[in-house]
Order: C-alpha cells, then sequence, then structure tokens
C-alpha cells in the first residue's frame, strides 16, 4: 500500500471516529451468516450520494437513507464524501428483507473493511455527518433505530446539510406509517425494535424521541404513563435521559 493510501485509511478512520462514526467489529447479519456469505464488491463508480456502481456494472442503492438530489443543497458535499469513503474500494454488502427496488438498484447496507476488526458502516456515517437524512421503508428498517439516533445527532450538532440547507430534500418514497396519540397527554412511545433491542419507550427528552415512528401495524403503541408501558412488556430505551 503506497503512501497516500495509507493517508486516506487513516483520515477515513479517524473521522469516523471523531463524529461518532460506528465501527463495526461483529457480523451484522441477523441470522448469524459470517460476513464471507455476504457479497464482496469493488466500487467502480459513485453516482451520487446514496447509489454507486460495483465492478460488474450492477447498480447499488444505500437503504435507511436519502441524500440531496442533483442541483440541490448538498448534493455535490454528499457525492463527494461517499466518494471519499467508497470510490475504487472492495466493500462488504448486506442485504435486508428486499432484494431490488423497481429501478432494479440492489438494496444494501455498505461496509468498509479497515485492516484491523473495526468495518466502517457507511450508511451510518453519511446520516452522521449530515450528508443523509433517514429513510426507514419498511421492511428494510433493521437499523432503523441506530439510524434515528444519528440523525439527531446531526441535526442538534448542525452537521452538513442541517446547518447548510434552509430547504431541505423532499423525500418521495413511502415512509412507515405514523400515528399520533389519541390523547396529548399520553405521548410515551412503546418502540418495537426491528434491530434486536426489543421493545423499549420513549419519552419527551430521549435523544430520538422525535424521529421515532410508532406504527400500529407493529403492534407499537402510545402509552400514558410509563407503568402502562412496562405492565405491557416495554423497557425504558438506553438514550433517554
Amino acid at each position: 500500500m503506497d503512501l497516500k493510501k495509507i493517508i486516506i485509511v487513516i483520515v477515513i478512520f479517524l473521522v469516523g471516529a471523531l463524529v461518532g462514526g460506528r465501527l463495526i467489529n461483529r457480523p451484522l447479519n441477523d441470522s448469524g451468516k459470517p460476513w464471507a456469505q455476504n457479497k464482496q464488491a469493488r466500487v467502480s463508480f459513485v453516482i451520487d450520494g446514496d447509489t454507486i456502481i460495483i465492478e460488474n456494472g450492477q447498480r447499488v442503492r444505500l437503504i435507511g437513507l436519502d441524500t440531496p438530489e442533483k442541483d440541490a443543497c448538498y448534493y455535490s458535499e454528499a457525492r463527494d464524501y461517499l466518494i471519499s469513503l467508497v470510490d475504487g474500494k472492495q466493500v462488504r454488502l448486506e442485504k435486508d428483507l428486499t432484494n431490488k427496488d423497481k429501478y432494479e438498484r440492489l438494496l444494501r447496507y455498505v461496509v468498509l473493511p479497515n485492516d484491523d476488526d473495526d468495518d466502517l458502516f457507511v450508511n451510518e456515517l453519511l446520516i452522521r455527518n449530515g450528508y443523509a437524512l433517514t429513510l426507514a421503508i419498511s421492511p428494510d428498517t433493521r437499523y432503523r433505530d441506530l439510524f434515528s439516533s444519528a440523525q439527531e445527532e446531526a441535526k442538534r450538532e448542525r452537521r452538513g446539510l442541517w446547518g447548510a440547507c434552509d430547504d431541505l430534500p423532499v423525500v418521495n418514497e413511502a415512509r412507515e406509517q405514523d400515528s399520533a396519540p389519541s390523547d396529548l397527554e399520553c405521548n410515551i412511545k412503546g418502540n418495537i425494535s426491528e434491530k434486536g433491542f426489543g421493545k423499549t419507550y420513549l419519552v419527551p427528552g430521549c435523544d430520538n424521541y422525535n424521529a421515532v415512528k410508532i406504527d400500529p401495524r407493529k403492534g407499537e403503541q402510545y402509552f400514558c404513563s410509563t407503568k402502562d408501558a412496562e405492565a405491557a412488556g416495554f423497557r425504558q430505551a438506553t438514550n433517554c435521559p
């Protein structure tokens, strides 16, 4: 590896560590399959901030997020950041439940291997550093909670587009169903994580309270008290004060 490549790897690692990017040192596959059974490919071209082309010519759409469209605020910055992370590099691609979208793009989480056991979760880095908005589309919502927390941090710190753009990009794809409480006093959110965190409740003031959607179709609901939530089998989320 030449000096330039070594410097790039070090910079990416430090950026991820300094701004809270998730370092992955475990398999992401919920089925327990090792990374070797997920697709590995080299990135040949970066189309925009959330779409790449791999070496066989297949387009890959990063899931769980949405970056600005062309000519929109922060489009170039998001694309340039993704280029700096993955262009020309070997990455690992993880499938959620859906294989392709209607445009025949693979839907994947993208992980950038490091020389040691700590891998950078590219989807999360884009959100946490303010280059992308979360986009939770059922059933591919495995990292919904992680991405929501990352976005709340980026928004709070006014990183990237949160500090630069007056009009944030509008997402045209259907998001998860959300419901409002029938009683404004009953505002404790009972959330069922699809990442493995189980049933948790969030009170106003939790880091990603505003980002969490309550979808009754999944058995999620609002509670009037923490006692009611705990009686229903929910426990307090760890990101609450």
